[in-house]
């Protein structure tokens, strides 16, 4: 089993500009091109194999800004392959292991990430996870 990072960049002023995050916001994981695709846009597809560790971490671009995860839920969530938590010993980073039903190796699960801003409104984006089996 091993760790998959995954880090949200977003562009606070863009997102709260526009009401959109997909167009503001650039993930980023750690499996780099060995695995995951569409790195760089909001529908990263991180490839994880049962029992691996997901973690999430969001960086605003524009230091002066903030942003933080303020929950997951979607298809991955509901149907429980994922169950993301705050990190008791990291502010701001949540994780979850990767646990697909059997028998679905090749599938992708859609989950969404809804990230929280300084003036208290709540945008969602939502990426894939891809199960290797």
């Amino acid at each position: 089993m091993s760790t998959v990072d995954v880090l949200m960049m977003v562009d606070v002023e863009g997102a709260l500009a526009s009401g959109n995050l997909s167009e503001n916001i650039y993930l980023v994981d750690t499996n780099g091109y060995l695995g995951s695709y569409n790195e760089g846009q909001d529908e990263l597809s991180t490839k994880l194999h049962n029992g691996d560790t997901i973690v999430w971490s969001v960086a605003p671009i524009d230091p002066g800004t903030n942003a933080t995860i303020s929950s997951f839920s979607g298809q991955a969530v509901t149907d429980k392959y994922i169950s993301p938590v705050p990190d008791p010993l990291s502010a701001g980073v949540w994780e979850s292991k990767f646990q697909p039903p059997g028998g679905s190796t090749g599938e992708s699960f859609q989950y969404n990430a809804t990230l929280q801003f300084d003036d208290d409104k709540k945008l969602t984006f939502d990426p894939f996870l891809i199960n290797l089996g």
